[in-house]
Formats: structure tokens, sequence, C-alpha cells
């Protein structure tokens, strides 16, 4: 090999080991690839706070379940909690992506920009993970806090960790199938409405008038909203007197008989509105739990009222009367086409019904006794 090739080929080494120390994961005096949070077991951690700009979920461990603890410690999907630690400690630092804290507002890391902030608690110490943006699919900015390196975690996105209360629960609070539905009596302000299942397909409305029609269409939308009634949010299990649970503002109830099971009553108290006005807080025979439910999923129990289950009159037909006192009742017209004049009158000795126009052709008198008007021609 001569001189010339030697100094090419000494070249070539120094450039492939500059790329890799460039391109080399971790460099400028970082450990090897690990865990972003080092030292803690999954079975330690206890509570899990979840905070986004405007909202904070916390869930605490019991047993082995875990539960709302700031929502009166309403159960919770023990698996997605479980999935979240998971994933958070997995999350390893082989993708860094900056190492400055001048980067953490732009990549929402910060300690007060960020899309969410975790914190996991193991041995009363918690430990913060902050989830920011996410540059792509799978590619998510992460920084623990007390460190200024960024890393890339494919495994969370910040926004699919939910800081609302139907992220970690199921939100049907009162359910009764309308197919097992026997009975419901629904009382409010306006008095009590007692509704019977006459058949499969038909109800009644106890006290209806021989001449009371029920309206089934409107019925079924009570059992429907029965079939499934969400919450809003949970609020405790120890009831308050701003609740209202004293003077309710409607009670219903139902009785229920599954087809291969026992008859059993149901009942949904509702009581006052919450401060905001937005909600109401309720109560169900079925749970321990006291909620706040949407004002219109409770309206339709307050408000309601026995003529929503009335069907109308049908409407009567046209008629017209000619009595032989003189006056005229009519719903359809008289027309004439001749002026009236009073020299001559007709009078009716019988009385007249009109289905049609009458046409007067005669001079009819103002002051004269009523005329028999004389037919067209």
């Amino acid at each position: 090999m001569d001189r010339r090739n030697v100094i090419l080929s000494g070249i070539l080494v120094v450039q492939l080991a500059l790329v890799a120390f460039l391109f080399w994961p971790n460099r400028g005096g970082s450990a090897a690839v690990g865990a972003l949070l080092p030292g803690i077991e999954e079975a330690s951690i206890t509570e899990v706070k979840i905070q986004a700009t405007d909202a904070t979920i916390e869930l605490a461990k019991e047993g082995d379940s875990w539960v709302l603890a700031n929502y009166g410690g309403y159960p919770v999907d023990t698996f997605k909690v479980n999935d979240l630690i998971t994933k958070a400690l997995s999350i390893d630092t082989s993708r860094l992506v900056a190492n400055t804290a001048s980067s953490h507002n732009r990549l929402q890391v910060a300690d007060d920009e960020y899309v969410r902030k975790i914190d996991l608690t193991s041995g009363g110490q918690p430990t913060t993970l902050y989830i920011g943006s996410s540059p792509s699919l799978r590619a998510t900015n992460v920084r623990a806090a007390g460190s200024d390196a960024v890393y890339l975690t494919g495994d969370l996105r910040g926004t699919d960790i939910r800081t609302d209360v139907g992220g970690w629960v199921d939100l049907i609070y009162f359910q009764t199938p309308s197919t097992d539905a026997q009975a419901v009596t629904i009382e409010n302000a306006n008095g009590a409405l007692e509704f019977t299942r006459v058949n499969t397909d038909t109800w009644t409305l106890k006290g209806l008038e021989d001449d009371e029609v029920f309206s089934q269409n409107n019925f079924t939308t009570i059992l429907t909203r029965l079939g499934g009634l969400n919450m809003v949010a949970p609020v405790g299990k120890e009831e308050q007197p701003e609740f209202g649970m004293d003077n309710p503002s409607a009670t219903v109830t139902v009785v229920s008989r599954p087809p291969d099971g026992e008859e059993k009553t149901l009942t949904l108290v509702i009581g006052a509105k919450d401060e905001g006005g937005t909600n109401y807080y309720a109560k169900s025979s079925e749970s321990d739990f006291y909620v706040k439910i949407a004002s219109f999923s409770g309206d339709s129990f307050v408000n309601d009222t026995r003529d929503r289950y009335i069907q109308p009159p049908p409407t009567p037909e046209a008629s017209s009367t000619l009595t032989e006192t003189g006056e005229i009742t009519t719903a359809v017209p008289i027309t004439s086409f001749a002026p009236f004049e009073p020299l001559e009158g007709i009078t009716a000795t019988d009385e007249l019904t009109a289905s049609e126009a009458i046409t007067a052709s005669e001079i009819v008198s103002p002051s004269s006794p009523l005329a028999t008007p004389t037919p067209n021609p």
C-alpha cells in the first residue's frame, strides 16, 4: 500500500469515528440506555395524579383496586390505571432529543407548560413525569422532573391520558332494561304519575278517563332514559344538606322483573341543583354513591306532567246551523251574490245544517225575520 492510500484510509477511520460520536445514543457523558424512572416497582405505586391545564384526576389504590380520590372514592377501571403505570415505567432513555432547559417550553415539557403532568407516588414519595407534544404518531416528548434531558417515547401520548371522569369509570349510573320494567312511578311537584305494563308493547296511565287516550310514544322516551341514565360525575358516599334529598325535586320508582330473575324495586331520587345550576344531585337505590346528573336528564322527571301522556282529542268536523230564532251558527261561509234589501224576508221553519257554503240569491233584511234562502236556479 503506497503512502497515498495510507493517508486516505486514516481519514476514513477518523470520519467513521466522528459519525459514531455524533449519532451514538446518549452521547455527552450520559449513562447507558435505561429506564427514565429507575428504581420504581410497579406494585409499589399507591397514588397517581394526572394534571392538564384545566383538570385533575387523582387515583388512589385500595387493596388491589383503584378509586377516584378526588371524586369521593368512586371505583375506576383498574386495568386502565395499571396500563398507564406500566407504560410510564417502560419509557427508556434511548431517544434523546434535547438536553437544555431552553427547549422545555418548545417541547411542552416545562414545569408550567405541559400536555400532561403525572405524579407517581411510591413509598410516600412522588416522582413527576412531564408528557409533552407529539411530533409524529409514535413519538411523544417526555421529561422526568429534575432533569433537563428530553426523550421520545412511542408508548404514551399526552392526549390519550384522560383527565375527565369518563376516561376512568363507566358513566351509566341508573339502568333498567325497558323489557324488564313492569311499573314506573314518577313523583314531583305536579303530582304522581303511575304507569303499568299491559302487555309486551303496551303501557297505560293510572286514572285515565273514558275519553282519554294514553300516549305510548311519549312514555317510550321515559323508558329509554331509564334504560341507561348517565351521571356527570360521582360526589361521594356521604349525604350533604345541599344535595336536597330531604325535599327531593323528583322520585322515580321502577318495578323490574327480568325474564329469569326475581322482581325488585329500584328508586332514583333527584335532589336539588348544584351550585352552578347545571346539574342535579341524585341517588340510586342500587349505588352507595351520590352523583350529579345533567339538568336535561333530571328535568324530564322533575318537570313531568300528566298532560304529556294524554293524546289531544281529534279536531271536530266543520258544520253550520240555522236556528228558528233567526241566529246562525256556522263554521263555513254563507255567500251572497245579491244585495241585501230591507223589503223582503225569508223565515226559517226548520233547522238547516250546511256542509257546504250557502248562497243567498234573495234579499235579506237586517231588520226583518231571518229569511229562508231560495236555491239558485
